[in-house]
């Protein structure tokens, strides 16, 4: 295949043009046109030749095979070089002057008509990556446009050395490969280009030798990581430039994904001390309550108690039992959550027959004859892989809070029923409802909407969140429905155990 600057190609276009230019004089000859229309058919092919062919030698070469084939074909005698009229020669000087001169001109023309098409590619190559970039939420997604600008710009192969340690070191190196084929390792260079703060390997005056040219991302001080484009033998000065140009870019992509990181990881930090707050506030606000009727009513069986009948010191003793279990399980469910999220249970699970522990979650349960409780069993033996204690505990929660969030005359049921690869154990009652905008924060820890309940009393918000994670720490989830034709349905779903053929 030939090449379209190629030594054959070439010479094919000039002789092509020549021929195609000696056809046209002869046209123009046998029209009765001037001599001088054929010469600047003449010029005009040499013009050709420049435009079509690398210029320099061929542009000579056009210039002097046209005055040649004016004097062979068109200048009296024809068909013979000799030339009866004097002032031919000066003729042929002149056509050949300026035959050259146009063929350089448009030679010129030529190189910077590419010379800008290139640039305009560059820049455009550059606009796309910097709207790439934009989109990049992640330094993965910065290197990949890198990698992106490296095999599709330059066709080259991106090796790309990310800083280790107190960014003088670098970690383990990522290769994209252009063509499919392995890329050359080089660590050391990577190194030194690091250490330098400046581009090294393939033509520069570090490791000049190396297959590939590495060239550091990011400030002096803090750099991301060493880039490299592999193999780098036969990169032009501009593509160089380009190269170091879309450095430049990753860099400031890479500088803006750390600030949003560090901007989220501040917003994290907010919201943690946001929850600090809110559990100090509640831990404060709800247990002194309690705490307050226990010291008082102690204080009263002190000071009062021998002269108390037996059915006012039992209502004392009962209120001083109450308060206390309030206690115990909002600390057990706090203790609870706290580990669960913060990865300091985990679950023991074993297979576990639903029924065993829906079962035992009812003799658990706060009993209020106000709310009666019944549990209707699945047609057929429905097993989970759960940690009982914690699947039991979040049942509790469960049904207890719905006992304490619906008025007096609320049934609650208790059901099961097998989901794909889930068994969800729903807790269903029929008092008002939960409305849409709370559904989302009632798992929230410390949330209890108005944190009243209808009874007067107050509610710490810890039920729920628990029984969320219970449901994660078993791969599981847990959300809430409306029930029709009003009252809610908390569905907490676990993992599925096939029932053994038996």
């Amino acid at each position: 295949m030939l090449r379209r600057d190629g030594p054959l190609a070439s010479l094919l276009v000039t002789a092509g043009l020549l021929a195609g230019a000696t056809l046209l004089g002869a046209a123009w000859r046998a029209a009765g046109l001037q001599e001088a229309t054929v010469v600047v058919t003449y010029v005009l092919a040499v013009i050709g030749v420049a435009l079509a062919t690398p210029g320099g030698p061929w542009c000579l070469a056009a210039s002097a095979l046209s005055v040649l084939a004016f004097n062979f074909f068109f200048a009296a005698p024809t068909l013979s070089l000799a030339a009866l009229d004097p002032a031919m020669p000066g003729t042929f000087a002149v056509m050949f002057v300026v035959a050259l001169v146009a063929g350089h001109l448009a030679a010129r023309l030529r190189l910077q008509a590419r010379a800008a098409e290139a640039a305009r590619e560059r820049t455009q190559a550059l606009l796309d990556l910097s709207q790439r970039l934009q989109d990049c939420t992640a330094g993965a997604d910065v290197i990949a446009a890198l990698a992106a600008a490296a095999t599709g710009t330059l066709g080259r192969s991106l090796a790309w050395y990310p800083t280790a340690g107190d960014g003088r070191g670098l970690g383990e190196p990522t290769f994209f490969s252009a063509d499919g084929s392995s890329v050359v390792e080089e660590g050391t260079v990577a190194l030194r280009a690091l250490a330098n703060g400046a581009p090294a390997g393939s033509g520069t005056p570090a490791f000049g030798s190396a297959s590939g040219l590495y060239q550091p991302v990011g400030p002096a001080t803090c750099p991301h990581g060493v880039a490299g484009v592999v193999p780098a033998a036969g990169l032009s000065a501009e593509e160089r430039d380009l190269w170091g140009s879309v450095c430049g870019l990753v860099a400031l992509a890479l500088d803006r994904v750390d600030a949003l990181e560090q901007r989220e990881e501040e917003a994290v930090r907010a919201r943690d001390q946001r929850t600090r707050a809110d559990l100090l506030r509640s831990i404060s606000h709800d247990l002194r309550t309690p705490l307050t009727s226990i010291a008082g009513t102690a204080d009263v069986l002190l000071e009062a108690g021998p002269s108390l009948d037996d059915a006012a010191r039992g209502r004392l003793l009962a209120g001083i039992r109450d308060d206390a279990r309030w206690l115990r399980d909002t600390v057990e469910n706090l203790l609870t959550v706290t580990r669960l999220e913060e990865g300091g249970v985990r679950p023991l699970a074993d297979v576990e027959l639903v029924d065993d522990l829906v079962e035992e979650a009812l003799r658990h349960a706060a009993a209020d004859p106000a709310h009666p409780v019944r549990f209707e069993p699945p047609e057929g033996p429905l097993l989970v892989r759960a940690d009982p204690s914690l699947v039991v505990q979040a049942l509790v929660n469960l049904v207890n809070n719905a006992v304490a969030h619906t008025p007096a005359g609320c049934a609650v049921t208790v059901f099961a029923a097998r989901s794909g690869a889930s068994v969800e154990l729903c807790v269903a009652d029929d008092g008002p409802g939960i409305p849409d905008s709370e559904k989302d924060l009632i798992f929230e820890a410390f949330h209890s909407g108005s944190g009243t309940l209808p009874d007067g009393t107050r509610s710490a918000g810890l039920g729920l969140s628990v029984c969320r994670a219970v449901a994660r720490a078993h791969g599981g989830g847990i959300c809430v429905r409306d029930r029709r034709p009003h009252g809610s349905v908390f569905v907490l779903s676990l993992p599925a155990e096939e029932v053994p053929d038996v």
